[in-house]
């Protein structure tokens, strides 16, 4: 049961949620005519939706949190992954449209075109897909590196014969195989509690199933660390380059750089491999830089949204102080780069679920239970994140009571203990 529970919960949740469906308002039925739906808007129909997601999470979470007391082997916890990923293979709607850009960035690629700058003007199946589930604005310019482009580029190249929904799952079968990687590599780390963190999350599950490339980045870290064992130099420089998949990963590139600086552990050699390889990711992705500088910068709008800054930036400012404050009782190396990750959470005022997955990579591996406890409060709270895009854009005092979500979720942390293991 074990191994069944995680994926019984997201098929029930995916039977309930395609059934909802059927009883959507004929308003919307423009919205069930695209090839992937995804709830946008939707009002009180897209807050049941979500309801029904949330429960699922929810109750997933039970088998997750036994699977984590008692870890069985690898092989089980994959067979418990990939399950739980099949069934939520068929849950709609999705609540993100990011796949739809991933696809229209693979299509501009493939036919010449900078997924870095705007292309109104031209007609295509997949760029007017995108545009459709992005308007009334086009779809943003790309926000990813050279090798996540080339990849979407090669995604499209491979399926675009076979229709968009073909185009559109090949990207969330990649998702989905890089968690397992995720897994894998987090197993030869730490073993199969580890592992079974990673890719039995049910936060994690999902964002999988929508597509998201956070899972390639975070694969690549991951296999970036485990090189590092044998090739310190190379590892290091292998968690900086996949920073070409998306930029959050220089995070983790840099704080690895730092720590080997501290505690010169093969310091040399990794502070060689990071400070090429950041060369590299820098020069690569000049045409990135450039189409944030010059678009993104000057027409981005400030509003946070189920996060902590939503609350204020008086008390953002003091949680961020208040939760970086509790780095330093933690006498483990990573429970302290867990703790300062966790406030580096707050600095975003949009985290949206798939984020939790950088956090999730990083407590993996923490000995504090408290810590690993806020992460995981926090990875659950983001899922709220997803009610103004389903719903509408709360009102203030329903962005309030997100923030204040948001806050709590870091409740656990206050009572860090140096003493107290992840193990229980």
């Amino acid at each position: 049961m074990k191994t069944l529970g995680i994926a019984v919960c997201f098929a029930a949740g995916a039977v309930v949620s395609r059934w909802l469906l059927h009883a959507l308002s004929p308003a919307f039925a423009v919205d069930l005519a695209q090839p992937l739906v995804v709830a946008t808007n939707w009002g009180h129909h897209g807050a049941l939706t979500w309801i029904v997601l949330a429960a699922t999470i929810a109750a997933a979470f039970v088998p997750y949190v036994q699977l984590l007391r008692a870890p069985p082997p690898l092989a089980k916890t994959f067979a418990a992954a990939m399950f739980a990923l099949i069934a939520g293979w068929f849950w709609l709607p999705l609540f993100s449209s990011d796949v739809y850009a991933y696809a229209a960035y693979g299509e501009m690629a493939r036919l010449g075109l900078d997924p870095y700058v705007h292309h109104v003007a031209v007609r295509d199946a997949l760029i007017d897909a995108a545009d459709w589930q992005w308007r009334p604005a086009p779809v943003p310019i790309c926000v990813y590196g050279p090798a996540f482009v080339m990849l979407a580029r090669t995604i499209v190249a491979g399926l675009h014969g076979l229709g968009i929904v073909a185009v559109l799952d090949g990207f969330r079968f990649v998702s989905c195989a890089a968690l397992l990687l995720c897994g894998y590599a987090a197993h030869s780390i730490a073993g199969t509690r580890a592992a079974a963190f990673i890719m039995c999350n049910p936060v994690a599950i999902f964002a999988a199933i929508e597509g998201h490339n956070d899972t390639i980045m975070v694969a690549v870290v991951l296999a970036g660390v485990l090189v590092m064992r044998r090739a310190p130099g190379i590892g290091a420089a292998l968690v900086a380059l996949a920073a070409t998949v998306k930029l959050p990963a220089l995070a983790a590139s840099a704080a690895i750089a730092f720590d080997a600086a501290l505690t010169r552990r093969n310091a040399a050699a990794i502070v060689w491999g990071t400070a090429i390889a950041w060369m590299l990711v820098l020069g690569g992705s000049w045409a990135l830089i450039e189409g944030a500088r010059s678009n993104l910068a000057p027409h981005g709008h400030y509003l946070p949204l189920a996060s902590v800054q939503a609350l204020g930036i008086p008390i953002a400012a003091i949680a961020f102080a208040a939760v970086l404050f509790r780095a330093r009782t933690a006498r483990a190396g990573i429970d302290r780069w867990c703790v300062i990750a966790l406030a580096a959470w707050i600095a975003i005022p949009s985290p949206y679920p798939w984020y939790a997955l950088w956090l999730l990579a990083i407590s993996a591996f923490a000995s504090d239970r408290r810590i690993v406890a806020a992460a995981l409060a926090i990875a659950c709270a983001a899922v709220f994140r997803y009610l103004p895009d389903a719903v509408a854009i709360p009102s203030s005092l329903e962005s309030i009571a997100l923030g204040v979500i948001a806050l709590a979720a870091f409740a656990p942390l206050p009572t860090t203990s140096s003493r107290a293991s992840s193990r229980a």
